[in-house]
């Protein structure tokens, strides 16, 4: 039985044998998909739309529990909701 990563590569095999390649490997925009600025991600996001190998990639994501960069078009990287509060032993 084929791996949904095993099923992505396929997608990407194919894409590159009719000379096309997904948003994220364009040349010049690949590191968007990984950058360490959330406002990087969130334009890589946007670019999946469309993208032929959504499916195979959002499942390759979730099979091998992916936690950082976007991956069909949703920015797993953890998500900092500003600093962190004090806990209540420690505040004068």
């Amino acid at each position: 039985m084929r791996t949904a990563t095993d099923r992505l590569t396929g997608a990407l095999v194919t894409l590159a044998a009719a000379g096309e390649r997904p948003p994220c490997g364009s040349f010049g925009a690949a590191e968007l998909w990984t950058s360490d600025d959330a406002d990087d991600r969130k334009t890589a996001a946007y670019w999946c739309d469309g993208c032929p190998i959504i499916t195979a990639c959002g499942e390759a994501a979730d099979e091998n529990n992916e936690r950082w960069g976007v991956w069909a078009g949703v920015d797993r990287s953890p998500q900092h909701r500003g600093r962190p509060r004090k806990r209540a032993d420690h505040e004068h």
